[in-house]
């Protein structure tokens, strides 16, 4: 429970405040009105939602397995890897509070770098002028600093219930991370297409 109250903290404060404070956008005034009355799931936002939520879900549970099933290859071999060798291996305490700080660290900076593309859903994060939004870059980094303290500092891994993480395990949680942020340069890609579809129909 400690778990999701400090990932609520450091994604759901800062960040939010770097959103709403996030300048508008140079082309605002050519997008359509929106109708005040409607919701605020409209225009794909549902889809969005639904797909963000499963894919950090997907995202914290590969995470989550990595450690059992390397534990696993390491002492048997890859092909001892099954449901049930996942559950034995997770018996271990040491292994389990592992496997749990990547699930837990994972699932904090995947929410992170998901703040970074909901500045704007259309637009490439290459495109962003990240100087604009100062907040949003002092909102990431702090997120990221004191979730390093969560995982190196020792009263804090007592506190938490995690473990030390090295370079690689970092490497990897924030390779993972950044899935987040290349399903936005998909999706972002994708309504760049669709707007240069509609301006050629319109055309011809």
């Amino acid at each position: 429970a400690v778990h999701i109250l400090w990932i609520n903290l450091i994604t759901d404060s800062l960040p939010a405040l770097a959103l709403g404070s996030d300048p508008k956008e140079d082309d605002i005034m050519k997008s359509k009105p929106r109708d005040p009355e409607e919701s605020l799931f409209s225009h794909g936002g549902l889809r969005l939602t639904i797909f963000y939520g499963v894919l950090i879900a997907v995202l914290t549970l590969v995470a989550f397995l990595s450690i059992p099933i390397a534990e696993i290859a390491r002492q048997s071999g890859i092909d001892e890897v099954n449901y049930r060798s996942i559950l034995m291996t997770l018996e271990d305490a040491d292994i389990l509070m592992k496997a749990q700080t990547f699930a837990f660290t994972t699932l904090a900076v995947s929410e992170l770098f998901h703040a970074i593309g909901m500045r704007n859903i259309r637009k490439s994060v290459l495109e962003f002028k990240f100087l604009d939004n100062k907040l949003m870059l002092i909102a990431f980094a702090v997120g990221v600093l004191l979730q390093v303290m969560v995982t190196e500092i020792p009263i804090m891994n007592t506190f938490f219930s995690t473990t030390r993480l090295g370079i690689f395990d970092w490497s990897f949680i924030l390779g993972l991370s950044l899935m987040v942020l290349l399903a936005h340069e998909v999706i972002a890609l994708s309504f760049y297409i669709r707007g240069k579809r509609r301006k050629k129909s319109k055309v011809n």
